[in-house]
């Protein structure tokens, strides 16, 4: 009895660990998602030509960007702990 209760409180470590490590991984590609964005309409706004379509451009940057600064401020410290 004592066995098979200590194999299934492994069993439920091991799963916690492997779920802190793919949050953990989550929080770090978050970061780089929105990062991803953000570039990716600054490159968009440099061809753009039309001031109405480089104002929408400018203003999902900014929105990306802003995304990118508080994902790093929400998860700093907690990404890369014990991976």
């Amino acid at each position: 009895v004592y066995r098979i209760n200590w194999l299934k409180a492994r069993a439920r470590r091991d799963r916690w660990k492997e779920e802190v490590s793919l949050v953990r991984h989550e929080m770090l590609w978050t970061g780089l998602w929105f990062e991803y964005h953000k570039k990716m309409w600054e490159q968009r706004a440099l061809q753009l030509t039309e001031p109405g379509k480089e104002a929408y451009a400018n203003k999902q940057m900014g929105l990306w960007s802003d995304f990118a600064s508080k994902a790093r401020l929400m998860f700093h410290g907690k990404q890369m702990d014990g991976i």
